[in-house]
């Protein structure tokens, strides 16, 4: 039986003599697309993140604290925009927190950068309608979303109603999709020019302008992307890596700290701890346009891998 949610509008409010920082007890939650990763529940006390996706991340309670290289000394903030390829530190203490990863492909980063109150060269952080984020962030973990609703959600969020429209050039997109027709190969940047009629430096310029990171590193990243979802679905973490592209286990441990400053033992360990969706196959997955109408009354136990 499909679980009965209801996402909360624009508009919507929180409950009457609910706190804005009163977080519950909650299950952790995990759901991963192939075009956004989203996480709710608590993580190490600090990380310290290369970014290879721009993300948002909304604490449900606790202030966090925020430094980039060129700061002096942290900030505090309920919720923060990093760029791709952007440094940070962020403390995050105790704090229960939600940590989006964007679409690179489509408007996600451009849609939220106006909604942030401060925003300077290195840092963006104090979205609109902060309680309304931590709101619906909070309703997940009390109602666990199918992940179509849960991907519904975050587009209206994010898009505030605007339709959701690719504006990386088709080439960029094209790249990307052979990155990861291919994930375990390391397909020369050479070829993947070749197969979108570029220059080697022009592609390399274009992708890094559109999508914020090096052709490496974006690669890395969906790596990752694949680990978890094989970890999920029952693999060891050695195996996933592996079957993700990683040489091995050292190479994703390496990789992972470079990019988070932690551990992926300290993430994966938490997998048996939270509920998990996992797309079985591409046309369940809520972040293709071709999987939206199809899931969306689907049992998600049947759908997707979802482990407890």
């Amino acid at each position: 039986m499909a679980l009965e949610w209801s996402a909360p509008t624009l508009s919507e409010s929180r409950a009457p003599g609910a706190s804005a920082l009163s977080t519950p007890n909650i299950s952790n939650l995990l759901y991963l697309w192939d075009r956004r990763t989203l996480f709710i529940g608590s993580l190490a006390d600090q990380l310290d993140i290369t970014q290879a996706a721009s993300a948002l991340i909304v604490s449900l309670d606790e202030p966090l604290r925020v430094k980039t290289r060129d700061m002096q000394a942290a900030v505090k903030c309920q919720s923060l925009l990093l760029a791709a390829g952007q440094t940070a530190s962020v403390e995050l203490g105790d704090a229960v927190v939600a940590v989006c990863y964007l679409d690179p492909l489509n408007d996600d980063y451009s849609a939220l950068l106006p909604l942030m109150t401060r925003v300077s060269p290195t840092l963006h952080i104090g979205i609109r309608e902060e309680q309304l984020f931590q709101h619906a962030f909070r309703r997940m973990t009390e109602k666990t979303p199918r992940p179509d609703e849960a991907y519904a959600t975050l587009d209206r969020l994010i898009l505030r109603g605007k339709p959701a429209g690719t504006v990386a050039d088709p080439r960029v997109a094209r790249v990307i999709e052979l990155i990861k027709q291919s994930v375990t190969e390391n397909r020369p940047v050479e070829a993947l020019a070749q197969e979108v009629n570029l220059s080697v430096s022009r592609l390399v310029e274009l992708f890094r302008q559109q999508i914020g990171v090096p052709i490496r590193r974006y690669r890395q990243w969906h790596r990752m992307y694949i680990t978890a979802v094989g970890v999920a679905q029952g693999q060891s973490l050695t195996e996933a890596a592996i079957a993700a592209g990683f040489t091995d286990s050292p190479h994703l441990s390496h990789t992972f700290r470079t990019m988070f400053g932690i551990q992926p033992s300290v993430i994966f360990a938490q997998l048996s701890q939270m509920k998990v969706f996992v797309p079985l196959r591409p046309e369940l997955d809520a972040s293709l346009p071709r999987a939206a109408t199809n899931i969306r009354h689907t049992d998600p136990v049947k759908s997707f891998a979802r482990m407890h």
